[in-house]
């Protein structure tokens, strides 16, 4: 599909591992992006949820790629399946994905800097690949992200660990994953629905909750995964040695329970001054957990365009 300012396209790529998964790509019509940004999307949601901010930044010259991690959006293929994975559907494979979608992206556009954007689980999986693999990044973006504990994770494992040993790896448990959720809406006073946290915008909380492909479930052994890769990421990130130029980006709501209200986001700033990261940038907003769909979404599109059109000259 085609408009005046993006060139929209969909289609499935295979990993290492041969598991396909689906990609939204939005391309500026007629001319040759600036720069690409590679958004990596968070839990319970999936690749068509950034398609407003993907034309935005079109618009303004850049390209947009974003994937549906397994068991999430288009790879899962239909909202019965969406929250399961499989044994082999791990936190490895979602990061062979990543990477399988930027060298394809690298192959299409070459000579063009690519900027990863990562999203709440999305931006552990955004810390983990650049801490894993060598490559060169224009710059990292972080959004909505937390930082836990080592005790109290290795507590929530051993106890994810119990659930499946009686239960198996693909039970959803509804006592669980209301917890889960609820932990987050209790915040807020008036709460109709769930997902109270997700924004403060009431339409987009309503299409959140309407949509098929969000706030579903999540089975025992996804809940296994995400929480080893975050054990995954903190190892990885202790060993960092990225380039300490790379422009890192991030991003919190001051009402966001998922990052402790910008808590997180200052946390996750002094890790990386710590180690020695030179251009980094803390922007902590009104709002909650997703910036993108908040009553003032427009200032932080342009905020996040300011950022990139700095970030390119940063070698």
């Amino acid at each position: 599909m085609e408009t005046k300012s993006s060139r929209e396209s969909f289609f499935y790529l295979d990993s290492p591992r041969n598991n396909s998964f689906a990609v939204t790509s939005y391309l500026p019509p007629g001319k040759t992006p600036k720069g690409i940004v590679l958004i990596i999307p968070g839990m319970a949601e999936h690749a068509g949820r950034y398609r407003d901010f993907a034309c935005f930044l079109t618009k303004n010259g850049y390209g947009v790629y974003a994937g549906d991690h397994p068991g999430q959006g288009k790879t899962a293929g239909s909202p019965e399946m969406a929250g399961r994975i499989s044994k082999r559907q791990n936190w490895q494979v979602m990061l062979e994905n990543i990477r399988a979608l930027y060298t394809y992206i690298r192959k299409q556009q070459p000579e063009i800097p690519v900027f990863i954007m990562g999203h709440s689980m999305g931006s552990f999986l955004a810390r983990n690949f650049a801490a894993m693999y060598p490559i060169y990044i224009r710059g990292l973006i972080l959004s909505g992200s937390f930082h836990l504990y080592r005790l109290p994770l290795r507590i929530f494992l051993a106890f994810i660990n119990l659930k499946i040993l009686f239960e198996g790896t693909g039970k959803k448990s509804r006592w669980l994953n209301r917890l889960f959720y609820g932990n987050f809406n209790r915040h807020f006073k008036h709460a109709p629905t769930l997902f109270e946290w997700i924004s403060s915008d009431r339409k987009e909380v309503d299409a959140y909750e309407k949509d098929p492909y969000c706030g579903f479930y999540y089975s025992n052994g996804f809940y296994r995964h995400l929480l080893k890769g975050i054990i995954s990421t903190r190892k990885a990130e202790s060993l960092l040695t990225y380039r300490k130029t790379l422009p890192i980006l991030i991003l919190s709501g001051q009402e966001d329970p998922v990052g402790h209200f910008g808590k997180d986001a200052v946390i996750i700033h002094k890790e990386f001054y710590k180690q020695h990261f030179q251009n980094l940038s803390l922007k902590i907003f009104p709002g909650r957990h997703e910036l993108l769909h908040e009553k003032n979404k427009e200032e932080i599109y342009d905020y996040l365009l300011q950022w990139l059109d700095q970030s390119l000259n940063v070698k």
